[in-house]
């Protein structure tokens, strides 16, 4: 299961208007993900294609092979952009882990306001999403009602476009455009200027969970890692990706999530 991978930190020249910054038509390297039981590609529901990634329990994920470099953050700029829909809001993990760099200080998140608090599992109050340091503190969450307008909490058979964003010192979140409020969980700690543990020999990253458990049942699409900023974060995107992703030359690691229903192969846009 290929996957691309390309790290470094590049110039950044301005982001179109209201819109996504794009570069060069670029290649990424190949990078190795695993599927383990119930992860499977779906044609039940996509955004883009036919088909995307369904985490059918909250144990079940695809993750990458040892020493992945597409989430090495330090404190620099980066962002990671994707689709989901959430089946139902039962079944998941407490905390309703999403995907994080499996190692102490990894940079990480859930759809909850911390960790085993306010996850899917809550219903109307499942109304969060969270950014972590792995295994060492709940960093920024962000209440997705807030901002110009947006849903009172995660609904059901809905597709979210959802954009994390680290750009000269500070983290913003935007959900389906919209910017939303953030406010902290940790006092001592704050997104905008942590450094995010690089991936050492050993660790892996994981999606569908943080680590093998109390994760999401969701479907997933059209994942983008980037190695810079996208978007201008002093308001709402006002012009939204209207087709899947291609690579350029900011682009780290890219998912379409294409494959037959119920495949456990998963292959990346290489460009």
């Amino acid at each position: 299961m290929p996957f691309a991978s390309r790290g470094g930190f590049l110039a950044q020249p301005a982001a179109a208007s209201g819109g996504r910054r794009t570069g060069a038509a670029s290649t990424n390297a190949s990078l190795t993900w695993n599927a383990n039981s119930g992860s499977t590609t779906s044609t039940t529901a996509a955004k883009y294609g036919s088909s995307s990634y369904y985490s059918s329990t909250a144990t079940t994920e695809i993750y990458t092979q040892n020493n992945p470099a597409i989430m090495n953050y330090g404190t620099g700029d980066f962002t990671i952009e994707w689709y989901h829909y959430i089946p139902q809001l039962s079944g998941h993990g407490a905390s309703s882990d999403f995907c994080s760099n499996n190692i102490y200080q990894g940079f990480g998140w859930r759809l909850a306001r911390r960790y085993n608090n306010s996850g899917l599992n809550t219903g109307t109050g499942a109304k969060y999403i969270n950014c972590f340091a792995r295994g060492f503190a709940d960093l920024e969450y962000w209440d997705i009602s807030t901002g110009t307008s947006g849903p009172s909490s995660w609904q059901t058979n809905t597709w979210y476009y959802c954009v994390f964003q680290r750009k000269s010192g500070n983290m913003a979140f935007w959900l389906d455009g919209v910017l939303k409020n953030r406010a902290a969980n940790s006092g001592s700690y704050s997104a905008d200027t942590f450094n995010f543990v690089s991936s050492n020999a050993s660790s892996v990253i994981n999606l569908g969970t943080a680590d093998g458990g109390n994760g999401c049942v969701i479907y997933i699409d059209e994942m983008c890692w980037s190695n810079t900023w996208r978007y201008d974060d002093t308001g709402d995107i006002t012009t939204l990706p209207s087709a899947a992703f291609t690579v350029d030359e900011y682009t780290s690691q890219l998912m379409h999530m294409e494959g037959a229903d119920g495949g456990t192969t998963f292959t990346n846009d290489q460009g």
